[in-house]
């Protein structure tokens, strides 16, 4: 008994560092990750009575999907960056394993696991808030830097600290242990809402949006009263027709435009000097064209007088500051001339020098406008010049053509592993693509990755792999998992999680968890 009772406490000692810092080092995951399959490996000869044989058949399906990539060796052309896919992808081994083997949960266990995370989570987005608010302090430039780890892969961790703790907003009464007060827990569903658009991941905001959506969808098929299904029906329309309205606004916002007529046009600014127009250009911001109305020799004069950094100097990122300066006056529909800079303010100087491009962007940390905006304005840019660099929307897009010509090209058993550096570089030179080498990837997509990867049979083979245990382990009825499982579903469409450190290690983990520890009135919690 005291060696049973040593075995879990191991155990629980190590999930509970994992989560700890799921959201703060990528480092401490990779070594707890170890750390866990260690102690089941070590320990696995003190038999613990909830560890049985039966359930055999379901870990070797998770691990098989490992074995996916070790088959794709056989036709690699690199093996060198074969073997270093292999290796980021050992989680599939690892995590199941240490699952597996180790002792199960107690339900009091499992749930102290979903707090520790749902608290690290919180205070990761306190920090971050921190970080955000006082980002001069801690030279930050934008968004994507304010939290530990990928703000993409952190994002999904606030999802399902949403779903877990709107479970238990709704079954408190299953928790004797715990006693909460439902305004602890509704105060942390809106913050962690509010940080959620805060942070400005389209990625995981979909995903919580869709998450939520398929949530209402349940709700309106099991409740019976009319009246109830109606107001859930009510915001179950809302949630997909006011994100639609609001980036429709900031569409007809960005393309409220008239045309120049070239005969109509000031010709000469008020000091004289004539205007340079370039009326073929299409670029534009907020509704004004960006090559109209330009005097070089007064935006140089005027600018160098406001300003240490000099007008046909580039910034820190590689970009001229005539160019951030053109247009940062454009988006404040000033013209480009001495009149223009005369009225910018020295926040927008400050602005300007830092590389801002745009005044929407300028002290607008908690805004989700810029971030539409951005998209749309990189489209626009894609659409109308073919080149995609540097701009992450349009590169995506770029991504994905040259992941449906290899498709197209490999479509029974894909290029195999290691070989996505050679045959995206081919497709991109096929397709003529404007994308310079070091910005070429693969999509960012899991499941375009994996069809180029190991094509439809190897897609299919994988994602049987993970929904065949779910149904063999008894979790129909469990909607938190199903609901963690629709959420990473519908974030693999926005980026590939899988092929990431911190994405398939937060995967792996809340995977095993839920298949074999979690509790029965979790299990068959299905409203």
């Amino acid at each position: 008994m005291n060696l049973n009772h040593l075995r879990e406490q191991v155990f629980f000692i190590f999930l509970l560092i994992y989560v700890a810092f799921l959201p703060f080092s990528e480092a401490i995951v990779s070594i707890s990750a170890g750390l866990l399959l260690f102690q089941a490996l070590v320990l696995t000869s003190w038999k613990h009575p909830s560890v049985k044989n039966e359930n055999w058949g379901s870990l070797l399906m998770i691990l098989s999907i490992f074995l996916v990539y070790v088959l794709g060796i056989i036709r690699t052309e690199d093996f060198a960056f074969a073997l270093y896919e292999l290796r980021k992808v050992t989680f599939w081994i690892v995590l199941p394993l240490a699952f597996f083997l180790s002792p199960r949960l107690s339900a009091k266990q499992f749930q102290q696991i979903l707090l520790l995370f749902c608290l690290s989570v919180f205070t990761a987005s306190v920090v971050a808030f921190v970080r955000l608010v006082f980002k001069e302090n801690f030279h930050i430039d934008g968004f994507r830097e304010i939290t530990m780890i990928s703000h993409i892969r952190y994002s999904f961790q606030l999802v399902l600290s949403l779903i877990i703790i709107g479970y238990f907003l709704f079954q408190q009464k299953d928790f004797s242990s715990f006693k909460f007060s439902k305004g602890i827990l509704v105060f942390s569903l809106i913050w962690l809402t509010g940080f959620l658009f805060i942070l400005k991941s389209i990625t995981g905001i979909i995903a919580f949006l869709g998450t939520f959506a398929v949530f209402l969808l349940i709700l309106i098929l099991k409740l019976k009263k009319p009246k109830v299904k109606v107001s859930i029906l009510s915001i179950l329309i809302l949630l997909i027709v006011v994100p639609g309205f609001y980036v429709a606004h900031v569409w007809n916002k960005f393309y409220d435009i008239e045309k120049p007529d070239p005969q109509k046009v000031d010709k000469y600014t008020a000091s004289g000097n004539p205007y340079y127009f370039d009326f073929s250009s299409t670029d534009k911001e907020n509704g004004h064209w960006v090559n109209l109305y330009i005097n070089e020799n007064e935006l140089r004069k005027e600018w160098n007088k406001r300003s240490e950094a000099k007008y046909d100097s580039l910034d820190k990122n590689g970009y001229s500051y005539r160019s951030s300066l053109i247009r940062y006056l454009t988006s404040k529909g000033l013209r480009k001339d001495s009149a223009g800079i005369s009225q910018l303010t020295e926040a927008d100087i400050e602005a300007i020098e830092k590389g801002i491009a745009n005044y929407i962007y300028a002290n607008r940390e908690f805004a989700l406008y810029p971030r539409v905006y951005e998209t749309i304005w990189e489209l626009d840019r894609y659409i109308n010049s073919g080149n995609p660099n540097n701009q992450s929307f349009s590169q995506r897009i770029e991504f994905v053509r040259a992941s449906f010509l290899l498709i197209k090209k490999n479509f029974w058993l894909g290029i195999g592993t290691g070989n996505w550096k050679i045959k995206y570089a081919e497709a991109y030179n096929e397709m003529n693509s404007k994308l310079s080498p070091e910005n070429q990837g693969p999509s960012h997509n899991q499941f375009l990755n994996y069809m180029v990867k190991f094509g439809i049979v190897g897609f299919i083979f994988i994602f049987s792999m993970l929904l065949i245990p779910v149904f063999r382990e008894g979790h129909r009825k469990n909607l938190i998992f199903w609901l963690f499982l629709i959420s990473i579903s519908i974030a693999n469409f926005g980026d590939a999680n899988f092929e990431t450190h911190m994405g398939l290690s937060f995967f792996c983990f809340f995977y095993c968890l839920f298949l074999w520890h979690s509790p029965k009135k979790i299990k068959f919690f299905y409203l």
